[in-house]
């Protein structure tokens, strides 16, 4: 999936608008999510960075609705403790799980989907600059904005060493396979643990390979990157502005 988000955010239509531009919208909508706090408002802005990812952006929707998919999962996931109750206490429509009292109330209802409503705008808000933006770009932007350059080394080399990890898995576990590593519960157990140790040990191998290539390519304590020209798409800054006026009636009317 990270290859797949990282390819449409080198190929979409907006890949060569400013950063800055995209940033502002994701970052207005997030903020805007969390001040009116409106599950009306959570709605229209998943529904409108849906439609700028897939109708203006170009990405897929097939994409779009995999990563969106997968953290609405873990979301409806986390608000179902808002919205169900546990005691050791009976109480009227309660049911018993043993010593153990669960119960639902409609104002805890409310409140999660409330909350998942929030964060699902938010959520959207930011697959939209992720899918529209390589990190390139966004290194080049936090520089811009003058972030210390050891937080963008951090971040940067975090991001490529996720990758280069999952390319490590993804042998191991081939390779386990090819000599029936899972043929049986034992047998998954036991490659399990030596894909563990080993990834490790691949982990460690591979930041000292990337620190020697760092420092033979005379690095001296920060990752620079070619500035690039950008535009500004005057477009985005008026759907900015509906999605504004539409947040603040979804405020005025829920």
């Amino acid at each position: 999936m990270l290859r797949v988000i990282d390819r449409y955010a080198f190929t979409n239509r907006l890949r060569t608008v400013d950063p800055a531009q995209k940033s502002g919208i994701a970052l207005t909508t997030i903020v805007l999510c969390l001040m009116l706090d409106r599950p009306l408002v959570g709605g229209l802005a998943l529904l409108w960075m849906i439609g700028l990812i897939i109708g203006y952006a170009r990405v897929p929707w097939r994409v779009m609705m995999a990563v969106l998919s997968a953290e609405s999962v873990f979301l409806v996931l986390s608000v179902i403790g808002i919205a169900v109750s546990l005691s050791f206490e009976a109480s009227a429509h309660a049911l018993q799980l043993g010593p153990i009292y669960l119960s639902i109330h409609r104002t805890s209802v409310l409140v999660a989907l409330q909350v998942l409503s929030r964060a699902l705008g938010c959520a959207a808000a930011l697959n939209f600059l992720i899918l529209t933006t390589p990190l390139i770009d966004l290194i080049d932007l936090l520089h811009r904005w003058r972030i210390p350059a050891i937080v963008i080394d951090i971040m940067m080399l975090s991001y490529r060493a996720i990758f280069l990890l999952l390319d490590t898995l993804e042998r191991m576990v081939i390779a386990q396979q090819a000599r029936l590593g899972y043929a049986s519960w034992r047998a998954t157990l036991r490659s399990s643990a030596m894909i563990g140790s080993r990834l490790f040990i691949a982990a460690y191998q591979r930041s000292r390979m990337l620190e020697q290539a760092l420092i033979g390519r005379g690095f001296c304590g920060e990752v620079r990157v070619l500035p690039l020209r950008y535009r500004y798409d005057p477009v985005l800054w008026v759907f900015l502005v509906m999605i504004v006026i539409t947040f603040g009636l979804a405020r005025m009317w829920g």
